[in-house]
């Protein structure tokens, strides 16, 4: 690692750039280099900043992402792009697919865009407009064409998606990156028109909610709930809602599951260790479901332990979690233990 700036309480401007060694069970081991700078540092719940980072992973995928989040007055503008040429797995859609059905390879590449504009009506409250684009080509498969074929699957030719919407949230964390109290809320409703532009007609609505309860001293729990939701005719497997990954139900590879409905329970007990290092012990459950064909199984459960430590006085941190689900063979250490070593906290 770089040196890192910690004077952020006596200067306008600070940051950091590091390379950076990750390991998530979509990519396997990832290299790369990972940066923000951050600008009129004031208020630790307000900090503008810009965040970058370029990795490659030896599944030979790679990603460029960008991140502006400004503050200006009233105003809040978060923004991402980002390029990904990803090596992925297609599981099939549903709550009840297993392994057996179906596990086939594809690449793809993707572009997206999402900038959110959003007005403070007061010292919590937000509101604003949406605006998202989103290109993909998919490399299939003969396999995997004849099935997507046969089971009428969106998604195996190239599509484009741009999408507006509105945003509203609130948040009362004191902290942006490893907060020990506070709230954070936020629903997102965007729609995508083929008389605009769009490949499909669909709707989408996401929403979250995040509660930090400080205990005792450093000892913290924390909880988040999330939903999201699609609707709409032929809309593209790759944008129905899923979970995992390094954030929401870790343990579960991402796209392991996904339908029209996605949703998931986590909760997160953290507490201090020594100096700059903190544990976490946390636990999830979820599922997906479809519209038309509303079933119910076996609930998907995740849990695990991690370790956290801090590098900068914005409190971000260097993370690593062990991860455990309730699917898949019991005998199998690499089927039921994912790791990850990322930056950040999951929520």
């Amino acid at each position: 690692m770089v040196a890192v700036s910690d004077t952020l309480s006596k200067q306008k401007h600070t940051f950091y750039v590091v390379p950076t060694v990750e390991y998530l069970p979509e990519t396997n081991w990832a290299f790369g280099l990972t940066g923000a700078n951050y600008f009129a540092f004031t208020d630790i719940r307000k900090v503008s900043s810009l965040s970058y980072s370029f990795s490659y992973s030896l599944s030979h995928h790679y990603s460029v992402d960008v991140y502006p989040k400004i503050y200006f007055g009233r105003w809040y503008l978060y923004a991402n792009t980002s390029y990904k040429h990803k090596t992925d797995i297609f599981y099939g859609i549903g709550n009840r697919v297993t392994d057996s059905d179906v596990a086939l390879p594809y690449v793809s590449d993707i572009f997206s865009l999402n900038i959110q504009p959003q007005y403070f009506i007061n010292k919590y409250w937000s509101v604003g407009g949406a605006l998202s684009m989103h290109y993909e080509k998919m490399q299939k498969t003969p396999k995997l064409d004849s099935l997507m074929l046969a089971r009428d699957i969106a998604g195996g030719k190239p599509y484009f998606v741009w999408s507006i919407g509105a945003v509203v949230s609130y948040d009362s964390r004191d902290n942006l990156f490893y907060p020990q109290k506070g709230m954070f809320f936020k629903s997102l409703l965007t729609y995508s028109e083929p008389y605009l532009g769009s490949a499909v007609r669909m709707g989408r609505f996401n929403t979250e909610f995040r509660h930090f309860v400080p205990i005792y001293n450093e000892f913290l729990f924390a909880w988040q709930v999330s939903a999201d939701m699609v609707w709409g005719k032929s809309v593209p497997f790759q944008l129905l809602p899923t979970f995992g990954g390094c954030d929401l139900m870790r343990g579960f590879r991402k796209g392991r599951w996904r339908d029209d409905v996605a949703l998931a329970l986590q909760a997160e007990f953290r507490m201090p260790i020594y100096w700059r290092l903190k544990a976490a012990v946390f636990g999830s459950v979820g599922d997906v479901y479809n519209w038309k064909h509303w079933q119910f199984t076996m609930p998907k459960f995740a849990y695990g332990v991690g370790l956290r430590l801090r590098f900068n006085k914005a409190k971000v941190n260097l993370r690593f979690d062990i991860a455990r689900t309730n699917y898949g063979n019991w005998r199998s250490f690499k089927e039921n233990w994912n790791f990850y070593f990322t930056a950040s906290e999951a929520f």
